[in-house]
């Protein structure tokens, strides 16, 4: 998967259910249904490190997808309590 079909897939999830992946528990939520969704029937154990790296790579989309479109973030406890500035060197 490119980078811009994880975008596409996980904005397609956040869209459809903007509660769930949008809020608090969405990041273990989106890892769920992306390694159910493309490795369906695959043990843990048996699950290579590609997989689980994409999976955390869909976890991580999706915190800046929920940047980009704050109307989906539904998120209260882990909301971000303020925006990096991009133009300080920190």
């Amino acid at each position: 998967m490119t980078v811009d079909m994880f975008r596409q897939w996980t904005l397609k999830k956040i869209e459809k259910n903007p509660q769930l992946f949008g809020g608090d528990n969405g990041n273990p939520a989106i890892i769920k249904e992306y390694l159910s969704e493309l490795h369906n029937g695959t043990k843990v154990e048996d699950l290579t490190q590609e997989a689980i790296s994409q999976s955390v790579a869909v976890s991580r989309m999706r915190n800046k997808l929920l940047e980009v479109y704050p109307e989906y973030d539904h998120r209260e406890k882990y909301k971000p309590k303020y925006k990096r500035d991009e133009n300080t060197d920190s």
